[in-house]
């Protein structure tokens, strides 16, 4: 008996193990604790993003149309209604989008966001078994007071020719890319970015 008792005991010892180690690789998105609804895609998708080449190659492109859920399951469509859009791609996990969030907060909080501009967060590859989990948590956490969509499976990122983060895709009135980039942008140049837009 004491035998089966130890045998019983290490069989639930493994397998509370590969349960925990399997949290821990999860690179899959998943549903649970995030926003619920469908997203959708419609247009041409972007090239991906090509570093210091890429204002020859997406400079006037007409950006895809998304729609995806917000933070409240509300289902948020990409239109044109006379704004230009600044989307900033994040993940979560990501060590320099932890560093960007609190940097473009602070330069709405300061400056505001500019008459005639969107700002708008897009939380993509979205991964349980990583920091920061669930999102819009983490956003809460750091004041986000725009908008805020989840990118469930990855389709905008896709559209976008997102291959980094953070990743800034900015458009005008008329959802035509003016610009695209990557990495952690200084908070003067947030600003200065969101000011050039209002005059797009």
């Amino acid at each position: 008996m004491n035998k089966n008792f130890i045998i019983a005991g290490a069989v639930i010892l493994v397998l509370g193990l590969a349960i925990a180690i399997g949290v821990t690789l999860s690179s899959e998105p998943v549903a649970a604790g995030l926003p619920e609804g469908e997203t959708t895609v419609t247009g041409d998708l972007l090239p991906e993003f090509s570093g210091e080449n890429d204002d020859n190659i997406a400079l006037g492109l007409a950006a895809p149309i998304f729609s995806a859920p917000n933070e409240n399951s509300e289902i948020v469509t990409l239109e044109k209604n006379g704004n230009a859009k600044a989307l900033l791609f994040l993940a979560h996990w990501c060590g320099y989008c932890q560093k960007e969030v609190p940097i473009v907060q602070r330069v709405i909080n300061t400056i505001g966001v500019p008459d005639g501009v969107e700002v708008i967060a897009i939380a993509t590859s979205i991964d349980r078994g990583r920091e920061n989990y669930p999102p819009q948590k983490w956003l809460d956490e750091e004041g986000w007071s725009e908008t805020q969509l989840y990118d469930l499976d990855k389709e905008i990122g896709s559209a976008y020719g997102l291959n980094a983060f953070p990743y800034w895709v900015f458009l005008d009135k008329d959802l035509n890319v003016i610009a695209r980039r990557t990495g952690n942008l200084p908070e003067e140049t947030v600003g200065g970015l969101l000011l050039q837009l209002a005059n797009q």
